[in-house]
């Protein structure tokens, strides 16, 4: 292999120049996944396989945040046997440049779809639940901070999925019609109520967390963010949670065992409130607002089932 031709031909790089950066000779990459932030390869140096992601743009801001937040699981990962380790190996700014090490294992999601009709596996899939509310409850406690203010991202971004299903021409004129000021006044509630904020993953979703027999690891730190609240990830985990085709009876197993794990952590109703429906809301207006007919049924199953407006009894 040659050269390594980037789709947007905006930067390539021959394997020879990657290795020169990257100070690791490639034996064999391949790109795995593009986005509108970066690309990501997997690479194989000395028959170890790791990952290499470019971002795109001359801005290093993004490459640095993943980096510092691989930096801080790896402090984690590595002193607690449950946890697949992972950290940057490399980064180079100036190219924007990040190496990082492989997390083996297959994505969660693909062990709860193969565990429907197998109770080995569901058992397994509770102890990993349990596991990754113990690293939930670990990571909060490491990174609670009384005198931080939300990031301000949460609350522009909450305007912005209020007004997209506003606008949506299905259901916004109807079930949309308040979203806007219920919005605004629920921010200025979050904002009063004066919440500790802590380190988030940013996706924390089945698919960013990596099984190995009974241990987990996590990818994709990109979104990090370390003005938020472990509610941020807790609700966005749950809703990926109820939108899988598993049985419920192993969706109500796999919630006590991540509450198990967190332990008895208690947090005000009004940060389950906002965090709810920052995430109702934002998956409802990325799942309705699809042209993606598989997309829209989640979204049309969603809204009439599981994606219900926030009462205090759906707390976690």
């Amino acid at each position: 292999m040659e050269q390594v031709q980037l789709s947007n031909s905006e930067t390539k790089f021959s394997v020879g120049q990657l290795s020169g950066y990257l100070d690791q000779p490639i034996d064999e990459l391949r790109l795995i996944k593009e986005n509108k932030y970066c690309y990501i390869f997997k690479a194989v140096s000395d028959k170890q396989p790791f990952i290499i992601k470019q971002y795109k743009g001359e801005d290093p801001s993004l490459v640095t945040t993943e980096a510092e937040a691989l930096d801080f699981y790896h402090t984690i990962a590595e002193k607690d046997s449950d946890l697949i380790d992972s950290r940057a190996i490399k980064l180079i700014k100036e190219k924007n440049l990040l190496s990082i090490g492989y997390v083996e294992g297959e994505p969660f999601s693909e062990l709860l779809y193969r565990s429907r009709r197998n109770p080995e596996l569901q058992q397994q899939a509770v102890r990993n639940m349990r596991i990754l509310g113990r690293f939930l409850n670990r990571l909060y406690s490491l990174t609670v901070s009384e005198d931080s203010v939300p990031s301000p991202f949460l609350f522009e971004y909450s305007d912005y999925c209020a007004e997209k299903l506003r606008r949506l021409l299905l259901f916004g004129g109807t079930t949309f019609r308040h979203i806007i000021d219920e919005t605004h006044e629920l921010s200025e509630q979050f904002r009063n109520a004066d919440v500790p904020t802590s380190f988030i993953h940013g996706d924390f979703v089945f698919l960013n967390i990596h099984i190995s027999g009974d241990r987990v690891g996590l990818i994709d730190l990109a979104n990090t963010n370390r003005h938020s609240h472990l509610l941020n990830d807790l609700y966005n985990l749950l809703l990926a949670l109820d939108n899988m085709v598993i049985p419920n009876k192993l969706k109500q197993r796999l919630r006590e065992a991540l509450k198990d794990g967190l332990g008895d952590l208690q947090f005000p109703t009004i940060a389950h409130h906002f965090y709810y429906e920052y995430h109702r809301r934002r998956w409802l207006m990325l799942k309705l607002g699809s042209f993606n007919p598989k997309d829209l049924l989640q979204g049309m199953r969603g809204l009439f089932g599981f994606a219900v407006p926030f009462k205090p009894e759906r707390m976690f």
